[in-house]
């Protein structure tokens, strides 16, 4: 009798971890469930319904979390802006080397919107909706504020050096930066038929980031002293 008091409140207080890790993975499993919908249908398209039966969940853990289907769009938009930062800002770069510096912000985006398809789907259907979530969303701004100052101190570090031209615009590189890695799968489809190419074959995926990173060299070190 005597023991089986004792070890009642040790019970209790282990109780809260377990439903707080259910919580977290149930949280996620939504978020996933999410993104894959909202990439393909976009927001006015996607159905809850569907969403809760790929999460495995009910609909009121859903409105629990998230509270409505604005809510839970803007965290999914976050989600994957801040999933892509974080990727960013593991980078090595070496502002010494401030030329190798883009070109492996080159590469890293390429590729990551080539294994990332469900963050492109989003992006394009946020497009469509003319970045109306976005531009509500102070986490899609200020997170990117640390690629920002990365590039603006890349361009220092060139300029300094004498490796680089005058008159770069970091914003511009960036956008450039995103077009190379995004166009071809964004359009890969209608491309392939109209040039009789296949974009998504691996040889050909290497040939465009090859281009790509040669195409950003060049326009980096024009007019170098």
């Amino acid at each position: 009798m005597t023991d089986a008091v004792l070890d009642a409140p040790t019970k209790v207080e282990n109780e809260p971890a377990p439903r707080k890790r259910n919580a977290e993975r149930t949280r996620k499993a939504i978020l996933a469930a999410a993104l894959k919908e909202f990439s393909q249908a976009g927001f006015a398209g996607a159905r809850i319904e569907k969403i809760v039966k790929s999460a495995r969940c009910n609909i009121r853990m859903l409105y629990h979390y998230f509270g409505d289907k604005k809510g839970l769009y803007m965290a999914v938009l976050e989600s994957a802006y801040m999933d892509l930062r974080a990727r960013e800002a593991e980078l090595k770069i070496d502002f010494d080397k401030p030329l190798e510096g883009f070109l492996e912000l080159q590469r890293f985006t390429f590729d990551y919107f080539e294994k990332n398809p469900k963050f492109e789907g989003l992006l394009r259907n946020e497009n469509l909706q003319h970045g109306k979530f976005a531009a509500q969303s102070r986490v899609v701004t200020e997170t990117a504020f640390p690629l920002r100052h990365t590039m603006e101190r890349l361009i220092e570090s060139g300029q300094r050096q004498g490796v680089f031209g005058p008159e770069l615009d970091p914003v511009q590189i960036y956008v450039t930066i995103a077009a190379m890695s995004r166009f071809h799968l964004a359009n890969g489809y209608s491309l392939s038929a109209t040039l009789n190419t296949d974009m998504s074959a691996p040889e050909w995926r290497k040939a465009r980031l090859d281009h790509a990173l040669a195409l950003l060299e060049g326009y980096l070190t024009r007019g170098a002293r």
